[in-house]
Formats: structure tokens, C-alpha cells, sequence
């Protein structure tokens, strides 16, 4: 790597504490502020909003959402997107309840992983060899492992309500939610990879420009379909978490959450095109979207008019970002 690698990689040290400090000032200040202005709406307006169940079905449903938004920032802070999600959590949910009941319960989880690891790296390879746009590729995924799941299932849902099975997804320890747990290992995880290990800073610097990241010495290429395999990973902890709390497998158990994740990355303020993200905001904006539709749930609200506000936060974000990036420009 010669000396102008300096100028291409983004800094990361003392990246955690200073990601921990634009959460209170200045980067992530206004979305803290939202957050904590709309749970104290809901707090004071439904007797059920603080109740010890709602606060435990809160953190079990936002669970799946952080796991799946911690692998997709990987992606967009590269330049790129996966919308296949949805059909991985699918088929990967229908393997998962499959294998669980014919080998050994460790082994089925790491077959499923192993097998998550396997698409994301055929979408990275898709990508980044025959140089298909991710939304083309992404998409095609989706296609595939829908039709996939079909074929396997024939639209019938797949069980398993065994203790073994559905304890990740229904029990807790010391009071949280042991699905909560997996998805603070999974932010913490990612956070360290993001902010103290190379794949972070050449995925930030891919993304603020891969040409000069090229340059520098970065292998773009290989980081890249990395970021596809980790976010893969990441989708299969997420199917074996809501299956679990299911007990179910089947070709639409995610359907829709794709869309959710990457809002959430956006409204935590990632940069469209990348170069620019962190874990704390995708928290963030996870936190702010599971509030509000928890809250609208407890009044009583449409379902669709959650689906709207998702979709207006999301624009919002994406163009408070691209004025702020105007800004320092």
C-alpha cells in the first residue's frame, strides 16, 4: 500500500467513543431527540406503552430488525444494497426448521449460517466479477430463493415447537429476551468490525470512493463481496431468531422486513452511495421505527399508516443527508 492509502482510509481511531458521543451532539443529536420525544409521547398516552410485557415484546420484535440492519449497513456504507433479504430469512427459516429435526440442533444453526454465508458470497461474486448492479443482482436473489422456498414447501409452513427449537426466540435471562441478546452480540459485533477492524475502514472508503480506495491498494473487489457475506451471516442469525420465535419456517416470513431495514439504516443516517454510517445510527433508526409502530399498534392504528410514516421518515433522512453532505462541500 504506498502513502496515498492515508487520504483514502478513514480514521477509526477512538471510533467507538466518538461515535458514542455523536449520538449525543451533533451527527445523531436530532434523531435522539426524535426518539426520545416520541417514546415519551406513547409513554404518557398509553398505560400499556412501559408495561414489563410490552417492553419485552418491544425488544423481541426490534431484535430481528437490528441483526438484519447491522449486515445491510455493511453493504450501503460500500455503495451498494441487498433487497433479497426477505427471501433469505424465507428459505433459510425453512432449512433451518428442517434441519433441526433430523441432525443435531448446533450443527443444524451452523449448516444454516454456512448456507446464509454461501448467498451473500454469490451475490458478491455477481456483483463484483460480472460487474451486475446490486439492485439487478439483489433482486434476481430474491427471485430465485423465493421460488426456492416455494419448490421446497409448496406454500405449507414448516413446524417445529420444540422447547430446543423455540427457546432463542421465547425465553429470556435475568428478565431480557435471549432474541435481545443475540441482537446486542450481533451491534457489538459490528461495531468493532466497522470501527476497529480493516473490513470497516475499506468498506467506508469504497464507499467515499472506490477508484481512490483502488489506488491506495484496497482489494475492492474482495471487500466488497465480504460485505455480501456478512450481511448474509447476519440474515441467517435472523431467520433462525424468527423462526424461532415462530416456530415456524416458511417462503414469507420475512416478507416486507427488507424494505423496514434499509429505512432504518437511512434514517440513521447513512449516506446514500456509502462512505458514511455508523452502527449507533442504524440502532437508532431501528429504535425510532420499532417505537412508533409499537406505539400506533397500542392505539390502535392502521397498520398502512405505519408502512407511510416508515416511508416518510426514510425520505427525510435521505435528504437531510444529501443537504448535509451539500453543506461541507
Amino acid at each position: 500500500m504506498n502513502a496515498a492509502s492515508t487520504t483514502a482510509l478513514p480514521s477509526t481511531r477512538g471510533g467507538d467513543r466518538s461515535r458514542l458521543v455523536a449520538v449525543l451532539r451533533g451527527e445523531h443529536a436530532g434523531l435522539l431527540a426524535i426518539l426520545v420525544v416520541v417514546a415519551a409521547y406513547f409513554a404518557i398516552t398509553s398505560e400499556y406503552f412501559l408495561s414489563s410485557r410490552n417492553v419485552t415484546n418491544l425488544i423481541s420484535s426490534m431484535a430481528v430488525l437490528a441483526i438484519l440492519a447491522t449486515g445491510q449497513l455493511f453493504v450501503i456504507v460500500t455503495g451498494g444494497i441487498d433487497i433479497s433479504i426477505a427471501a433469505q430469512i424465507g428459505v433459510l427459516s425453512i432449512v433451518a426448521v428442517d434441519l433441526s429435526q433430523s441432525i443435531a440442533y448446533p450443527l443444524a444453526l451452523l449448516l444454516v449460517v454456512l448456507l446464509g454465508a454461501a448467498i451473500g458470497l454469490v451475490n458478491g461474486l455477481m456483483i463484483v466479477l460480472l460487474k451486475i448492479s446490486p439492485i439487478i443482482t439483489t433482486v434476481a436473489m430474491l427471485q430465485a430463493l423465493s421460488g426456492l422456498s416455494l419448490l421446497l414447501t409448496g406454500g405449507q409452513p414448516r413446524r417445529n415447537f420444540s422447547n430446543l427449537y423455540t427457546m432463542l426466540g421465547t425465553d429470556s435471562l435475568l428478565g431480557v429476551p435471549l432474541i435481545g441478546l443475540l441482537a446486542a452480540a450481533v451491534l457489538l459485533i459490528g461495531a468493532l468490525l466497522l470501527n476497529r477492524t480493516p473490513l470497516g475502514r475499506y468498506s467506508l472508503a469504497i464507499g467515499s470512493n472506490s477508484e481512490a480506495a483502488y489506488l491506495s491498494g484496497i482489494r475492492v473487489r474482495t471487500v466488497t463481496a465480504s460485505t455480501y457475506v456478512l450481511n448474509s451471516v447476519f440474515a441467517a442469525l435472523a431467520a433462525i431468531a424468527l423462526s424461532s420465535r415462530t416456530g415456524s419456517g416458511l417462503p414469507d416470513l420475512g416478507a416486507g422486513i427488507e424494505i423496514t431495514t434499509i429505512a432504518a439504516v437511512f434514517i440513521g443516517g447513512v449516506a446514500w452511495g456509502g462512505g458514511r454510517g455508523s452502527v449507533v445510527g442504524a440502532l437508532l433508526g431501528v429504535l425510532l421505527i420499532g417505537v412508533i409502530g409499537n406505539g400506533l399498534d397500542l392505539k390502535g392504528v392502521n397498520s398502512h399508516v405505519q408502512v407511510i410514516i416508515t416511508g416518510v421518515l426514510m425520505a427525510v433522512a435521505v435528504a437531510l443527508t444529501a443537504m448535509r453532505r451539500g453543506a461541507t462541500r
